[in-house]
């Protein structure tokens, strides 16, 4: 039997958490934060999906952000 893969945290150690109750550290949720230590690898690897796409939109919405007027 092959050994489970660790699926790593996104935790990055800033933890502030915005208005829409995400992390804008890691991009994930209040509920998985919460959730994390008993996921399962295929959970986690969901939330990683999840976290990517929240990711993108941030960045994408910080650029909007800063374009001139």
């Amino acid at each position: 039997m092959m050994p489970a893969t660790v699926v790593r945290s996104p935790c990055i150690g800033i933890c502030l958490v915005n208005d829409r109750q995400i992390c804008t550290g890691c991009h994930r949720t209040l509920d998985e934060i919460g959730r994390w230590s008993i996921a399962t690898s295929d959970e986690k690897r969901s939330i990683l999906n999840s976290v990517q796409s929240r990711r993108f939109a941030a960045l994408a919405d910080r650029r909007t952000d800063e374009e001139p007027d």
